[in-house]
């Protein structure tokens, strides 16, 4: 049971950076929005977005950096392989 849990789990962030990543490559605007409704929600709500959220926020405050698109798109990539490579359920 709980390898199935971590199984799912594990899905379902590589699909949300599946998702950021197909976002920013087509609708860079659409993460901007993202992170305004998150900055403009009631602090407990942000911590907890925060919180149930972490490694996406990390990837829209990498996305807010006034940097090249290139070396945005590295850093969120990297931390994508990176977080989702420590979280592959293992035995």
């Amino acid at each position: 049971m709980l390898s199935t849990m971590r199984r799912l789990l594990f899905i379902l962030m590589v699909g949300l950076w599946g998702a950021f990543i197909a976002l920013a490559l087509t609708s860079p605007g659409t993460l901007t929005d993202v992170w305004r409704w998150a900055a403009g929600l009631w602090w407990p709500f942000q911590i907890t977005v925060w919180i149930l959220f972490l490694p996406w926020m990390i990837g829209l405050v990498i996305w807010q950096a006034d940097w090249s698109f290139a070396a945005r798109m590295a850093t969120i990539a990297a931390l994508a392989l990176g977080w989702s490579a420590a979280s592959f359920p293992r035995r």
